[in-house]
């Protein structure tokens, strides 16, 4: 007698995700373009219009059925280098795969602008041969499953949390003393996500040969008062590069910062040969974008980095008002001297953090970026 259970599909869990509306609305007629040429009269004219009614919490949801085991024989295992548009760019076994994305998994993502980053851990099913068609195109799969990211740097980005990157142990913050001008809000403000993230800062100042009034360096000399591995590089005079090039050895590191700042020559002067691509200088001060995808690449010297495009703003994604203050230092180490527990750090009577900013204890500016981002995400909180 044989097990029934064997005959059984497999078994899931019941999961719910956002739902979009007119996202699985149905096709129009098979040949409708056909038939209308060939004069057929019986054919109507497509909608052009579709309403969607409210259902309560029903338009805001849906429920699909996710496996318990997610990982099947046949599948292989890699990792995300590039997207281009739909498709994304996979390694496994000294290969380099063209995938697509499961459309369970897409629903499972939703909440993502992107599913996918670079430096994601993937299993994908990889698809016929024969499907081919050109000499040197990549071979084709479709990625099935994604491995549970243990470091992620994360942005908000037109209402939805983008992932930067996955799976990396630095990110190396990179700015320039001018041309264009660093901006210490903007430090901050990675430096939160970074955290967030559990992922180890590294502050990058680039261009050091242009900082005439010290700010640079100050700025510098601040971040190292406060335990930050902050370093002053000139890739132009060659300072700096090999004190770079030995925090980054046998690991993965992430290079962001605005566009301009010499991210791309940076990473050329760390691997010469490397070839990434160099930008200029728009009349406005502000850099030109020379990478437009995140990307992985191998270091020669060991370990990988991923470069990113330039980001002149940098919203803070799952990052809630009232944890701020353990992603500044110098602000945590100082929340228990408080006289009121729920103190905000902002405005109120007693609050230790206002007392050491007046005192010189606290830098200002690294005071106004927290109470900036504080007001940011209580007004995302509220709405």
């Amino acid at each position: 007698m044989t097990d029934e259970s064997e005959d059984r599909p497999p078994r899931g869990r019941k999961q719910r995700v956002d739902f979009r509306k007119n996202r699985g609305k149905a096709a129009r007629d098979r040949a409708w373009t056909r038939r209308v040429k060939a004069g057929d009269e019986t054919v109507h004219d497509a909608e052009n219009v579709e309403n969607v009614r409210a259902k309560g919490s029903l338009s805001r949801k849906r429920t699909i059925i996710v496996r318990d085991d997610p990982v099947q024989s046949g599948w292989q295992k890699g990792i995300v280098l590039t997207m281009r548009g739909l498709v994304s760019e996979v390694a496994a076994d000294g290969k380099v795969w063209a995938c697509t994305v499961r459309r369970k998994l897409r629903t499972l993502l939703i909440s993502h602008r992107v599913p996918l980053a670079a430096g994601d851990e993937v299993w994908f099913s990889p698809g016929e041969t024969s499907s081919i068609v050109a000499e040197g195109a990549l071979p084709e799969g479709v990625i099935e499953h994604v491995a549970p990211r243990r470091a992620t740097l994360l942005r908000q980005y037109e209402r939805r949390q983008q992932v930067v990157v996955a799976n990396v142990d630095n990110a190396v913050i990179t700015m320039a003393a001018e041309q264009p001008k660093f901006r210490p809000h903007l430090i901050d403000r990675y430096l939160v996500a970074i955290h967030a993230g559990e992922i180890r800062p590294i502050l990058c100042m680039n261009k050091r040969e242009l900082d005439q009034d010290g700010s640079a360096a100050e700025t510098v000399a601040l971040y190292r008062s406060l335990g930050y591995k902050s370093l002053l590089v000139s890739v132009a005079l060659g300072e700096g590069i090999d004190e770079l090039r030995s925090l980054l050895t046998a690991q993965v590191s992430v290079f962001v910062g605005p566009s301009g700042v010499g991210k791309s020559s940076l990473i050329n002067a760390l691997q010469p040969g490397l070839g990434v691509e160099v930008g200029t200088l728009s009349d406005l001060d502000r850099g030109r974008h020379t990478t437009t995808t995140a990307r992985l690449l191998k270091w020669d010297f060991g370990g990988y980095l991923v470069d990113t495009p330039g980001m002149r703003q940098f919203d803070l994604a799952d990052v809630r008002a009232v944890d701020l203050e353990a992603y500044f230092i110098e602000i945590r180490d100082r929340v228990a001297r408080c006289r009121f527990q729920n103190c905000t750090h902002t405005v109120e009577d007693g609050c230790a953090i206002l007392a050491a900013v007046e005192a010189g204890e606290v830098s200002p500016l690294r005071h106004d970026s927290y109470v900036k981002m504080f007001t940011e995400c209580s007004e995302r909180e509220r709405y």
